[in-house]
């Protein structure tokens, strides 16, 4: 393998490939690969494998903010639209696209293509984890592993009744079959499932196995979100009932699933939608404080199952797509309870609690306290040494 000449370069692709074949397209032109040696000029073959495909996309990012450009970039572009404020990929990517991509921006900087303020192209970078599901595998005559796609298999048999070995989750491999086709999920599932079920079962930057378990349970809780919705939409106008609950709910939901989207806890926020939606469903509040809430609730969800929270929004009568419904925000008034369960302790021991207003005075949270059967039965009749009243956390009381 030698060099080409400078003088020789660039070297021009070819417009007349065809992409019938698997593969790289150059390999199968008839003539283009064709060439003569430039070292001694004897008959010789081109190498079409040149680059890394990180190495490909290095600048990509700079093209974007001006891609009708006649240059590489456009200054003035480059300038307001870099740095890219958040880089997501693969573990693989911190020491291949973004190593090369770092290189580009350095090199674009001293070329004039790119400003000095770009030269660290990228302002935060989350990796997340991988798609893992369990190995199936059996033997052929030579000892040799023959694989099974997880389909083939059910209970750890494949379709003859023969057994199958269980390799632990591993990375999804088309090599190991242990890859699970996405169009047969979402024929299933339906992608709504699929995206829910992969965001809720652990934090973004860990693995997550793929089980048809997890993935029909999420499919039922989807269902029942959507029966919920149904129900609420076909209700009609009633009295209000305990609608501050539900309302203080919401706000809360609002809060944490928030937070979580902006800190990539997806799982964290899908986490409070569960409880979010286990309160509406059991809630007496009047018609008109469970729709907001419901509506809430799809918007809430869209980010992850955006098809089911559109047909939600629309059921609940809600305007245009709730794609570009303005993102609720939390009413800090209705995040503070306005109650607040203390713990009595007795000696040192838990022994009651107590429901008391938040602001409540200390001498009356004091007397309640020593009101209760627990505290009474402990003192028999006489008065406590010490009564410890901390607002909003405890009740300690000495006998």
């Amino acid at each position: 393998m030698v060099p080409e000449k400078k003088e020789n370069l660039p070297i021009e692709l070819p417009e007349d490939v065809t992409f019938d074949k698997p593969g790289n397209p150059l390999n199968w032109h008839p003539t283009w690969r064709d060439c003569a040696c430039p070292s001694c000029g004897q008959p010789a073959k081109r190498e079409t494998d040149t680059m890394d495909t990180f190495v490909d996309s290095s600048w990509y990012f700079a093209r974007f903010t001006a891609p009708n450009a006649e240059t590489p970039t456009d200054m003035a572009e480059a300038e307001y639209w870099l740095n890219v404020d958040q880089y997501i990929g693969g573990i693989e990517h911190a020491i291949l696209h973004l190593l090369y991509s770092r290189f580009f921006a350095r090199a674009m900087q001293i070329t004039g293509h790119l400003p000095k303020s770009a030269i660290e192209p990228f302002d935060a970078l989350f990796t997340q984890g991988m798609v893992t599901h369990e190995i199936y595998q059996t033997r052929d005559d030579n000892g040799r592993a023959v694989y099974h796609l997880p389909e083939d298999v059910t209970d750890g048999k494949l379709t003859d009744g023969s057994e199958v070995e269980i390799i632990p989750s591993a990375k999804m491999s088309k090599s190991k079959k242990n890859v699970v086709d996405p169009a047969s999920i979402i024929s299933a599932f339906g992608a709504d499932t699929a995206r829910w079920f992969m965001l809720s079962d652990s934090p973004p930057e860990r693995d997550v196995e793929w089980t048809a378990a997890g993935a029909e349970a999420t499919y039922k809780h989807l269902a029942r979100v959507y029966r919920i919705a149904s129900e609420i939409a076909e209700t009609e106008v009633s009295a209000n009932g305990n609608d501050d609950a539900l309302l203080r709910e919401m706000h809360k939901a609002i809060e944490e699933v928030t937070k979580g989207v902006e800190s990539f806890g997806f799982n964290a926020a899908i986490a409070k939608l569960y409880g979010f939606t286990a309160t509406l469903s059991k809630s007496k509040a009047g018609s008109d404080a469970k729709k907001q809430a419901a509506k809430t609730l799809a918007q809430l969800m869209s980010p992850m199952t955006p098809h089911l929270s559109e047909q939600i929004w629309q059921m609940l009568g809600g305007e245009g797509l709730v794609t570009i419904a303005p993102w609720p925000v939390a009413d800090p008034a209705m995040l503070i309870d306005a109650m607040v369960t203390l713990p009595i302790q007795i000696n040192g021991k838990r022994r009651a609690e107590i429901s008391v207003p938040k602001d409540m005075d200390k001498a009356e949270v004091e007397k309640l306290a020593l009101a209760t059967e627990a505290v009474q039965k402990a003192l028999n009749g006489n008065a406590p040494k010490k009564v410890i009243v901390v607002p909003g956390r405890i009740v300690n009381v000495v006998v």
